[in-house]
Order: structure tokens, then sequence, then C-alpha cells
């Protein structure tokens, strides 16, 4: 050294390497500005301390580092001491590239955070090493492509975000190496139909596929995903789907298509899907909900239908194949008025309905079946807070004696530390329930009507007026029979004539009497009730059917009867 030569780069690099891991291995001091460093159960934070680069000289036995918002450029060849990495968290930093290989080191590396970068192209080598990696999110970056292989290694994987990327396709064979991924989220990227390569994922169970672009899922192109129990399709472009496209998910239990532009409700296709328990179709364009809207769909429980601008009518048997239905939203639909009268009454375990901010005017309580309720939303509707609304009325000034007996419960428990369940009641969102009409409850809460403005029963006033008025009208029918003319007496005329028995209804009238025959003239009368031929000939003999003088010498009878027997005559 006496020639004054500075020794090699090496070995100034060998002993600054040691002089770092002996110091680090004592207590952490060269721990980075900004940096909160706890060695103690090997964790480090950086989060926020404004780094370019991947600090080196932190302890290389850290379970967790956190390298969060900051302005790291590249990962090249940065972690190769961090061997016992458990958690990394590189996101929203300016990272573009990746690399290969950049991640050999870490075979124990369950968590990995890439978000909100800038990353474009994952190759064939990225994530090379990662054996034991169970979560990866490399969501909110620029991804255009992901090559065939980049997920190769990464067999135990269970979790993967690509969301908001911008993705509209994927390489054939990209989950081949990935057959346990049970939740994938590839929303906001630019696919137009649901990727076929999920084929691959035979364990999926959570798909979410939102706010892509698109338009028509048909039959033949939709993958089989037979443990798909989640598939979130919601702010889609979605006009049309295919009868049986979702046969090929029967254990699909939660399903959002909101946010699209459904015309018609898709009963048929939705019938495909018999585990069915949780449905969200708000947002779409239907007209109405026809009769059996959701047939077949027997474990249904919870249904959301709110936000349909151009619903106007619903069927009162829409829900009835729903015999399992607990919950349902029907919150802001401005075209609904009226709601069929039972309409929730063939759904026996409802327990929460929101028609909130509709254009209902008035509300009957056999419109719900209150009895088995608890929860009751009907808030922001125009109502017309007529003698009809008294029944909510009365359960406002219940609800809202329960509050402040819940108030005084509470306080009483805090200062006795004793607490007794107080039994449940119908809960309402009292003060959103506002009136329109009439003029004087205008704006006005329905909670803080007087029952005397609500209740339909007239006041004594009322029933004065009505009295008075009905004795008047009494005392105007007795005068005029009292006091209306009689017409003369027709006795004395009448007194010579027959009576008449009135006939029915429009009978012709009778014959005027004849005049009486006199008693004297025998001759006169016969000429009125003997024929004209025996009056002219009086000298004839009586006719006798056993005269001998009868054509046929005898009895005309006795040719007729063998027996000889009289016969019976009679005389009409």
């Amino acid at each position: 050294m006496d020639d004054g030569r500075a020794p090699p780069m090496w070995i100034i690099l060998f002993v600054l390497i040691c002089q770092l891991s002996l110091i680090c291995s004592v207590g952490g001091v060269l721990c980075p500005n900004g940096c909160k460093c706890q060695n103690e159960i090997l964790r480090a934070n950086c989060s926020g301390a404004g780094i370019q680069v991947v600090p080196i000289q932190l302890n290389p036995e850290l379970h967790v580092m956190d390298l969060s918002d900051n302005k790291i450029l590249q990962l090249h060849y940065t972690f190769t001491f961090y061997e016992n990495l458990y958690t990394l968290d590189v996101s929203r930093n300016k990272v573009k590239d990746i690399g290969n290989g950049n991640f050999k080191t870490q075979k124990l590396l369950k968590f990995l955070n890439l978000s909100s970068n800038y990353i474009e192209f994952l190759g064939k080598d990225a994530f090379e090493g990662l054996v034991q990696l169970t979560e990866l999110d490399l969501s909110r970056n620029q991804l255009e492509t992901i090559g065939p292989s980049a997920f190769k290694d990464l067999r135990n994987l269970i979790v993967l975000r690509i969301n908001d990327n911008q993705l509209d396709f994927l390489e054939e064979g990209t989950f081949k190496g990935t057959p346990n991924i049970q939740a994938l989220y590839i929303d906001d990227n630019s696919f137009l139909e649901i990727p076929s390569e999920l084929s691959d994922l035979t364990h999926l169970k959570i798909l979410s596929i939102s706010r892509n672009l698109i338009e028509v899922i048909k039959d033949d192109e939709m993958p089989s995903l037979l443990e798909l129990q989640t598939l979130l399709l919601d702010q889609n472009l979605l006009k049309e789907i295919h009868p049986m496209a979702f046969t090929s998910m029967p254990k699909l239990n939660y399903l959002d298509l909101s946010d699209n532009n459904l015309t018609s409700l898709p009963t048929t296709q939705l019938s495909k899907l018999p585990k069915l328990a949780n449905l969200k179709l708000s947002g779409n364009t239907f007209t109405h909900l026809p009769p059996v809207s959701f047939r077949g769909l027997f474990n249904l429980k919870y249904v959301k239908l709110t936000r349909l601008e151009s619903l106007t009518a619903i069927d009162v048997r829409a829900f009835v194949d729903n015999i399992n239905l607990e919950k349902i939203s029907l919150d802001y639909n401005y075209n609904v008025n009226n709601i069929p009268t039972r309409l929730f009454h063939g759904n026996t375990k409802l327990r929460y309905i929101s028609i909130r901010y509709n254009a209902i005017k008035i509300l009957a309580a056999t419109h719900f079946p209150l009895d088995q309720m608890e929860e009751l939303k009907v808030g922001g509707n125009p109502l017309d807070c007529n003698c009809s609304m008294l029944w909510l009325w009365k359960i406002l000034q219940d609800n809202k004696l329960q509050i402040r007996d819940n108030v005084s419960h509470y306080r009483k428990s805090v200062v006795d530390d004793k607490a007794s369940k107080l039994p449940s009641e119908l809960k309402l969102d009292i003060n959103d329930i506002i009136c329109e009409t009439p003029p004087n409850l205008h704006n006005k809460k329905l909670v803080s009507a007087s029952q005397r403005e609500i209740d339909c029963s007239m006041s004594w006033l009322a029933i004065l007026s009505v009295t008075l008025t009905v004795v008047f009208i009494l005392g105007i029918i007795i005068g005029v029979l009292i006091f209306m003319p009689k017409k003369k007496s027709n006795v004395g005329r009448d007194r010579h004539l027959p009576k008449i028995v009135k006939g029915g209804y429009n009978a012709p009238p009778l014959p005027p009497p004849r005049k009486p025959l006199p008693n004297n003239d025998v001759n006169h009368v016969e000429r009125f009730i003997v024929p004209p031929i025996l009056l002219q000939n009086r000298s004839m003999p009586l006719w006798d059917s056993y005269s001998q003088h009868c054509n046929g010498n005898g009895n005309i009878y006795k040719q007729l009867d063998d027996q000889q027997d009289r016969p019976h005559i009679v005389y009409v």
C-alpha cells in the first residue's frame, strides 16, 4: 500500500457488504430515512419515504417489506438479498418493466403487490421462482399483453388481480400453469366477450369482469365454470343473453347484471341457475316485471331492482316462485307510481323491503306482510297523507317511542351496568317519510303530523252538521205528505159499477158488462144459448147411444166392447 494505489473495487464492495450485514444484524442502525425498521418482528415499512431504488441495506431476514408510494423505476437484481420475504408491496411506484427472473430467490413469498405502476408487458419468466405465491396484484397498470407462460410457476396462486389495464384478449394457455386460481378480477379492461381461456380455471369460484365492452353472451362461447359461485358482469354493454348461456354454472350463487342495456328481464336464462341466492339487475331498461319474473329461483334470497327508469308496472305474481326471498330493493324507480296490493304476501320469509324514491302516492297496510317484517323503507315518495295513511302514522309513532326508549335504556344500562333485550319492532326510515299532499302537510314529516290531521273520523261539528241536514230533509218530506191537497171522492158515481180486478202490468181493459136478461122470456134466453138448427127443428128425437133405432140395430158400443160393459162417459 506504500505506492498509494487503491485496493480493487471488489474488495471495497465486499467489505462494505460485510459491514452493512454486521450493522443490520446488531440493531438495524442503517435503516434508510423515511423507513420504519422493526427487526424484532422482521418488518420494514418504507411507504412514502421518497426513495427511488430498492434499499439493499435492510435486514436480509425480513418477512415483510413495504415499498409503496415511492418513485422506484426498476426492480432488476434488487431482491437477491431478501430470500425470506413473505409479503412484498411495491404498489404506487413508477415501475415500467419487472424484467425476467427478478424474483428467483423469493421461494417463500406469499403476497406480491405491483399495482398502480406503469407495467406494459409480462414476459414468460416474469414470475419465475414464485412457487408459493398465493396472491398477485397487477391492477391499475398499462398491461396490453400477457405472455402465454408468464404465470407458469404460479401453481399455488389463488387470487389474481389484473383489473384496470388495457387488455382485450388473453393468449391461449395463459392459465395452464395456474389451475388453483379461485378468484380472478379482470374488471376495467376492453374485453368484448368472456374469455374462453377461463375454462382452464377448473376451481374458479369468483369471476369479476365488470366495466368491459361485452354486448352479447352466447351459448357456445361461455366457458365451462362448474365451481363458479360469484359472477360480476355489471357496467358492460349487455343487450342480449342467449337462453342457455348460464347452463355451465350450476353452482352460481351471486350474479350482478346491473347497469347494462337489457330491455327485458332474462327470465329463461336465469332459470338455469338453481342455486342463485343474490341477484342484482339495477340500471337496466326493463319496462315491466311480468308474472313469475324469476321462475325457478326457489333459493333466491336477495334481489335488487333499483334505478330502473323505464319500469312502469309490476305484476302481482312477479315473485311467486321466490319462496325464500328475504330482502328486496325497489328504490329510485321514478315511473313506478303504485305497487300491487299483496305483492309480497306469498314470500313468507321476507324481512326487508325498500321502495324509496319512487312516485308512489298511496301506501296501504295490505301492500306489506307487516307481521313478519323487520325493516321497511318508503321515504322519498310523494305521499298523499290522507286517512288511508293512518296505519303508517301509527307505526311511525311507535318507532319514535321505541327510539326514545332505546336511548333511555342505553343510559340506564351504562349507569347500572345491566342490559335487558328490548322487543324487536318494525324499523322505518322515519325522517325521510315526507308528505306531498294535502297542502297543510306539504313537505312535512308524516311522524310530525297530528292524528287530527291524519284521522278520517268526523269531528263533533261535522256530525252535528250532517244530523241537522238529515232532519231538515225529513221535515220537508213529512210536510209535503201532510199538506198535499186530496182529490174529491167519487163513491156515489162508482157505486153501481162492478168491481174490476186489476190485472198484470199493461193488461188490456175489460169489456163493459152485459145488460141482465129478463126472467120471463124463456124463448128469448134460448135464442142466445141453443144452436140455430135446434131452434128450427124442435121435433127431432134425442139421441140415445143405447136406443134400438140407431144404425147397426142395437147399442153402438156393443161392437166396440166384447165384455158388454157400459162405457164411462166423460162430459166436457
